[in-house]
């Protein structure tokens, strides 16, 4: 055997262009981040070329295919903590050829096999822009194979065809000494990314979100039982069972089809899902197929990754026929391939299923049916033909595959060798077969004619079955974040904890009845728990893990239900005595804050829809009716009723000389999380919007809010300047801004005054990492802008800011009341007409006065232009593209490379689950830069 290599010496490749990584690509980057090299991404193909050819045209025309499409081309890096792809000029394509003239035929079938598995399993490093290889192996003189493998962030099926038609023409254009006729590419790749960036924001795009919503609300985690049970991860490690059918079936088929008036593939996935069905008893059966996301024709003529997965979900009755199952499944099918929009990862966060490192988020079972994508044909002398490939790794549980060639349909299972026995895929490949038998030749027939093999599973899988199932229901119920069954240690009593999915719209206080009605009509009475929970956040152990010992069950009720929950006193109670006084005051106070009829001792209070302001007006009730001293720190140590409760009345008063302390300072700084991490973040005001983000931080940063909430506006403070405010923050924050590495972190005006506390922390010696400002113009500049170009600039954010409420509200993301006090106009009309929504809370107006109070005083300051390199800008919706290059006025206050990141949403909604994941990385990142 003689092989030529295809490595060569590069140099660094120079970058010509640089595109957002569309939803496709984005999803391989963070599977590849989460396993770098991971060979379930690759994309191997296998052609086999016949009659005259030379390996050194074929190299020249795939390396002309390199140059026409640049993201053949394009390596992914990281900027602004965002991944992005890059296009280069050029990269040094080689072709291995490897000679296997000589070694015996009896071995060569073997050897083929043996280098196709390795060269399609082989790693690629997204950073490099070689994300694409290409193995000639010669078997004769005029015969071999191509075996061809792409990172599937650049390649698609449907590419495969592109290519071979491509290379095809090339070479035999260039053997003939004449031009190529392939198409003018108009459009690129990057093109497309761009275009799908500017969908995601536009009003289709939540379409899409509402019609998905819908589709899988209720929809369990849909999953064949595995011979083995999982291990703690994913693993890929695969192989494929499969069998040609005669061509006649081909022809039978198509009659069907046509007789029941659907598509070929609707009546392939109808015979699919029936046959889940029956394997594995469950009425709703829910998979995963790819389209090829081509809509426009400028896109058929290219490489690249169009591909998007969409989910399907049947609803099956045992007493149907497969006629009447035929006619149903092809209108799901339907419906969901006119929203095939949807990316995958968006419907991911859209549904927020639990995260599984074990399992695929919502689907562990793929379909296909297609035809085979390389046509075979002759191109001058040589002939292309399609050959089945080697799978370089399994991303689902089972993958059902249908491919259609001239020669007939090959029907596969690919399938986890790790979860499945091949004797069980063997059963289940001719269930598939007879299946489609039923469904051809007695489609009147019910499905519960398809008689299923008997199969044995291992009894561990069955033994710890019931805690599990449980758990994976409520996890795959689209008002779930995360589910946790945890049981007696008699086994006999079950109970389950939630936590809320960021996209639910149910009320909170309702969920544990909803939830329990959703379980009770799947399981069996002896099988339901005992009661559902709802948290706002799972206890942790050091690890991560979910601390299951931290969960407690609650005590075992002696009277209904009902009476669990603690009803509010119909009067506000001074003071009381006894503490059954105290908390049934206690519990008048939430639930009047909160807007529900009764409070349970485990209720959580940012579940229950609490946030900043709620909780400021929640804590003014308990000093005012209760006497109580408590705090917003108080509050996130203790989110529970009873935690709070137990925290509040067993608290001893303070001292007068800590009160006395405490009012000299306009500060009050209160931990949102723990307080003994390596890193320190202080947050400047909106204390609930933070408190997000130390929940995505975790234990390694101790996050810290400083407010102005308690401070007295009409005294000195309303003269002070912008440093003299600071100095009095960095006061409060103590002696623990010297103990190690500290950041801090501003929205708006509360972004400027985050510059000057950075600007006196590194003066006292402290060890600053970052200074983050969110959608904060350095003070002055605006102004100095010319009147036309200060009313512009207004006019465009008016209209942008109506069309962003006005698709939140049709969205139904945002009430109409809500909707009407976001602007002045509309406020003004509710408070004209004397509703209660058209004027502020006490706690919104204080919050209005402490914005008012810092934008006053940073009117008058002015940052010492030092160029400071440690100060990240965030640019939310609610801000112009042209902020970005002009450095939000900031130019020589700040480093003239200084780093601006884009965040979702406007301006304090900014502040959403996806922007706040953003800022947990990049904060992370940046605590740690100088320890790399």
């Amino acid at each position: 055997m003689k092989e030529t290599s295809n490595t060569a010496t590069v140099a660094e490749p120079v970058v010509i262009a640089e595109f957002p990584c569309s939803q496709t690509q984005l999803r391989c980057w963070i599977l590849d981040q989460l396993k770098p090299g991971n060979p379930a991404l690759n994309v191997a193909v296998r052609w086999e070329i016949r009659g005259a050819f030379r390996s050194s045209t074929l190299e020249a025309a795939f390396r002309m295919v390199i140059q026409r499409h640049e993201i053949l081309r394009t390596r992914f890096v990281e900027v602004g903590g965002r991944p992005c792809q890059q296009v280069v000029d050029e990269v040094d394509f080689k072709m291995s050829v490897i000679d296997l003239r000589n070694v015996p035929v009896d071995q060569r079938e073997q050897r083929i096999l043996s280098i196709g598995e390795e060269t399609a399993r082989a790693p690629f490093d997204l950073s490099s822009p070689y994300l694409f290889r290409v193995s000639l192996l010669m078997v004769e003189n005029e015969r071999g194979f191509l075996l061809i493998t792409a990172h599937q962030s650049c390649f698609d099926g449907w590419s495969i065809r592109v290519l071979g038609r491509e290379v095809g023409e090339i070479a035999a254009a260039l053997d003939a000494g004449r031009p190529p006729a392939v198409p003018d590419l108009p459009l690129q790749y990057g093109d497309f990314s761009l275009w799908q960036q500017e969908y995601l924001g536009s009003y289709g795009f939540e379409t899409e979100k509402s019609f998905w919503r819908e589709q899988l609300t209720g929809a369990p985690y849909f999953e064949v039982i595995p011979d083995t049970p999982r291990g703690p991860v994913k693993t890929s490690r695969g192989n494929i069972l499969s069998v040609n059918n005669p061509s006649e079936f081909s022809e039978r088929i198509d009659a069907a089809a046509r007789a029941h008036r659907v598509s070929l593939y609707s009546f392939g996935a109808a015979v699919v899902s029936a046959l889940l069905h029956r394997y594995t008893g469950h009425n709703t059966v829910m998979f995963g197929s790819q389209v090829a996301g081509r809509d426009e024709t400028d896109l058929e003529n290219l490489i690249g990754v169009f591909i998007n997965n969409v989910v399907l979900r049947f609803d099956i009755a045992d007493d149907v026929s497969f006629a009447e199952h035929v006619r149903l499944a092809s209108a799901k099918v339907t419906a969901a391939l006119n929203h095939h929009r949807m990316p995958f990862n968006k419907l991911v966060e859209l549904v927020n299923p639990v995260r599984d490192p074990s399992r695929n988020p919502l689907i562990s079972v793929n379909f296909n049916l297609q035809k085979a994508f390389l046509e075979d044909h002759q191109y001058g002398g040589f002939e292309l033909l399609s050959a089945p490939s080697q799978s370089p790794g399994v991303i689902y549980d089972l993958s059902f595959i249908m491919i259609g060639r001239p020669s007939g349909w090959r029907m596969s299972i690919e399938y986890n060798a790790d979860l499945f026995e091949k004797a069980t895929i063997e059963a289940l490949l001719r269930l598939w077969q007879d299946a489609y038998e039923m469904a051809l030749e007695k489609p009147s027939a019910t499905l519960s004619a398809l008689v299923v093999p008997a199969r044995e599973i291992r009894a561990q899988r069955v033994e710890t079955g019931r805690a599990t199932a449980i758990e994976q229901m409520l996890a795959a119920h689209p008002s779930v974040g995360s589910a946790v069954v945890k049981e007696e240690d008699d086994g006999k009593r079950v109970h389950a904890f939630v936590t809320p999915a960021p996209t639910t719209t149910e009320p909170l206080d309702r969920m544990p009845e909803s939830l329990m009605d959703y379980l009770g009509r799947q399981l069996s009475p002896a099988a339901m728990p005992g009661g559902i929970s709802v948290l706002l956040n799972f206890p942790r152990d050091a690890s991560g893990s979910v601390d299951r010992g931290a969960l407690r069950l609650p005590a075992l009720p002696s009277a209904p239900v009902k009476d669990e929950r603690v009803e509010p006193a119909d009067a506000p109670v001074r003071t009381p005595a006894a503490r059954a006084d105290q908390t049934r005051a206690l519990a008048a106070i939430w639930a009047d804050v909160l807007g529900v009829p009764a409070v349970a001792p485990s209720d959580n209070f940012f579940a229950l829809g609490g946030h900043s302001l709620l909780a400021l007006r929640m804590l003014s009730g308990v000093r005012s009716k209760l006497g109580a001293k408590a705090d917003l720190e108080l509050l996130f140590k203790q989110p529970t009723f009873s935690g709070f409760a137990d925290a509040l009345f067993g608290a001893s008063e303070p001292s007068d000389a800590a009160v006395e302390q405490a009012s000299a300072s306009p500060w009050n700084v209160s931990a949102c999380g723990q307080a003994d991490a390596p890193y320190t973040l202080y947050t400047l005001n909106h204390p609930f919007l933070y408190y997000r983000l130390a929940s995505d931080l975790g234990d390694a940063v101790s996050v810290y809010n400083a407010n102005m909430f308690h401070a007295d506006l009409t005294g000195d403070l309303a003269t002070m300047s912008l440093e003299e405010i600071a100095g009095h923050a960095v006061d409060s924050m103590g002696a623990g801004i010297l103990k190690g590495p500290v950041g801090v972190m501003g929205l708006c005006v509360n972004g400027v005054l985050a510059v000057e506390i950075a600007r006196q922390l590194r003066e006292r010696g402290a060890d600053l990492r970052f200074t983050a400002v969110i959608d904060a113009w350095a003070p002055g500049y605006v102004k100095s802008k010319s009147r036309f170009t200060r009313f512009r600039w207004n006019t465009e954010r008016r209209v942008k800011r109506i069309g962003y409420f006005t698709r939140k509200v049709l969205s139904g993301r945002m009430g109409v009341v809500d909707y009407l006090r976001e602007f002045n106009f509309t406020l003004a009309l509710l408070k004209t007409l004397g509703l209660r929504a058209g004027t502020y809370s006490r706690e919104e107006a204080v919050n209005a006065d402490v914005t008012d109070l810092l934008v006053n005083a940073a009117r008058r300051y002015r940052p010492p232009q030092t160029g400071e390199k440690q100060v990240l800008l965030f640019r939310s919706e609610a801000t112009h593209r042209r902020a970005r290059k002009l450095l939000f006025g900031w130019r020589g206050a700040i480093a003239e490379d200084s780093e601006v990141f884009d965040l979702e949403g406007w301006h304090e909604d900014s502040l959403n689950s996806n922007s706040i994941q953003a800022l947990a990385t990049i904060a992370i990142n940046r605590f740690r830069s100088d320890e790399r």
